[in-house]
């Protein structure tokens, strides 16, 4: 079967329970919002799997308890504007999380 395909199917079920079933939606954390990379100049280096209802304070949380604690803003790195803890997310979203608190 995967020899006439090339593809067992296993992607296309986890893709229909993860975004058709649950909604889930996709996030781009990172660090620099001009750049849109991490610390060490990746650039797009994470992806989040987050529930539709999903914030930007829950964002925070997924990152790092710390960051979720010392939550100020985050910065929409599309439009370039600050939104707060409870702004909901939408697929594709780039954001980057301002924070009193530090991974480290």
């Amino acid at each position: 079967v995967f020899s006439k395909i090339h593809s067992t199917g296993i992607q296309k079920i986890l893709n229909a329970a993860v975004f058709d079933l649950l909604k889930f939606i996709v996030v781009y954390p990172v660090e620099d919002e001009m750049k849109l990379t991490n610390k060490d100049g990746v650039i797009l280096p994470d992806t989040k799997l987050v529930p539709p209802d999903s914030t930007a304070k829950d964002l925070a949380g997924l990152i790092h308890a710390d960051i979720a604690k010392g939550f100020l803003h985050a910065i929409d790195c599309k439009t370039k504007q600050r939104i707060s803890g409870d702004q909901k997310l939408k697929n594709g979203d780039v954001i980057k999380i301002v924070s009193t608190l530090s991974r480290g």
